[in-house]
């Protein structure tokens, strides 16, 4: 019983020891790089992304903002999927303020894709992408979602934590403003 006693003793003032002269302030320690509120666009409201299988009737409606205060720009592209659509980008609209509103019609899209809006029919489709550049010049592109990650426990290799670009998984669920298409289809 004595020598329980006694290495429970020894085991105590060891882990008080280690306690002890352990530091917490010392930086090189510290595992994450400095945070802070990147350039996030968001919906103000979670929209229907599917606008009506009539294009004749049909429309989008949406408004973004800037939750974190952050933004400089927001720009906004998008790619059509219809007969005829070019393959390239064509600039939609872009902001300094918010609330922005990124709705349209089909009007709207046959004048920016310079086609006649019979063109559009039952399940084409637009793809949207945001760019955000932020006031200190930090800039999140919602078409080319990509970045370094953080690798085991040395804080050298801390990664650039998504390197001013966005993820798919996270912004998925907090209504982000970077990546959507909208479809001429009825909601279901």
């Amino acid at each position: 019983m004595k020598n329980i006693n006694k290495i429970f003793s020894l085991v105590f003032v060891a882990i008080l020891s280690t306690v002890t002269f352990t530091s917490c302030e010392d930086q090189d320690l510290e595992r994450f790089p400095e945070l802070s509120n990147g350039g996030f666009v968001k919906f103000v409201t979670a929209p229907v992304f599917e606008m009506g299988a009539d294009p004749a009737t049909a429309s989008f409606s949406a408004m973004t903002e800037d939750p974190n205060g952050t933004v400089a720009t927001y720009e906004v592209t998008v790619v059509g999927d219809f007969a005829g659509a070019p393959s390239e980008a064509l600039a939609f609209g872009s902001t300094t303020t918010f609330p922005f509103d990124v709705s349209f019609t089909t009007a709207d899209m046959a004048e920016l894709f310079g086609v006649d809006a019979s063109t559009f029919v039952e399940d084409d489709s637009f793809e949207f992408f945001g760019v955000v550049t932020t006031v200190d010049g930090v800039i999140y592109d919602g078409s080319n979602p990509s970045g370094t990650y953080p690798e085991g426990d040395d804080p050298e290799d801390a990664g650039s934590w998504n390197g001013g670009n966005t993820n798919a998984t996270v912004t998925a669920v907090l209504l982000d403003a970077f990546n959507w298409e909208v479809t001429y289809e009825d909601a279901d």
